[in-house]
């Protein structure tokens, strides 16, 4: 069994390969044998130390497996089982590792285990921004900045799905074709146009009711 540790902040060198042994999982846990992990922007400030971690620690907060052990108090979930999880406790860069229940999924039969540690963070990301921060109604018209990264191209398919009309930007004149085939209706390259005019001529100066910016000040 191996997994990824740091020892210290910094780039990529930092990432250490380790042997490990596992202890039987604790009451509420269970045993995975990872068969994909979810690579993550946000491992990349756990590593640096942006985001600051007791060290020596793990690293990597999704993946997708199989369980080879139950703890005593576990009730829901058997050895067998295809599962899936997104969140602390960190740990995911490895090849088996305890996780507790109270964070993880069944995976249905129908879907991969690669397609599954893909979909957690991103996907539970979509969820949030299209049905709790700004519900979408059928027929509304939506603009989702960074069209053509991990999170914009599970969003414009599921808001296409909810049949919104969706508009996204994107940083390059590449990006816009790849964008197109995850179900956007008008793409803008905002370092070529100004997005707020073009946004305005689209909707024929109606404007929109939202913006998901997942980009920030840039």
């Amino acid at each position: 069994m191996k997994a990824i540790k740091i020892l210290k902040n910094g780039g990529p060198e930092v990432l250490e390969l380790k042997e490990i042994t596992i202890e039987k999982p604790n009451e509420n846990e269970v045993t995975i044998e990872h068969k994909a992990i979810g690579l993550n922007y946000i491992d990349t400030y756990h590593r640096s130390g942006l985001y600051p971690l007791k060290l020596p620690t793990g690293i990597g907060a999704e993946a997708a497996g199989i369980i080879t052990s139950i703890g005593s108090g576990v009730k829901n979930f058997k050895v067998g089982d295809k599962v899936s999880y997104a969140g602390a406790p960190l740990g995911a860069y490895s090849t088996h590792r305890n996780y507790p229940t109270n964070n993880l999924v069944k995976v249905p039969n129908n879907i991969d285990l690669e397609v599954a540690a893909t979909l957690m963070t991103k996907g539970l990301t979509t969820f949030y921004l299209l049905h709790k921060t700004y519900p979408v109604k059928s027929g509304q018209t939506i603009l989702f900045h960074a069209a053509a990264g991990g999170v914009g191209q599970i969003f414009g398919q599921w808001a296409k799905s909810l049949g919104c009309k969706i508009i996204g930007t994107v940083g390059t004149d590449e990006k816009i074709q790849k964008a197109k085939s995850y179900g956007y209706d008008h793409l803008i390259n905002y370092n070529k146009e100004n997005f707020s005019e073009k946004v305005l001529e689209i909707t024929h100066g109606k404007g929109i009711p939202v913006v998901y910016d997942g980009v920030g000040k840039s």
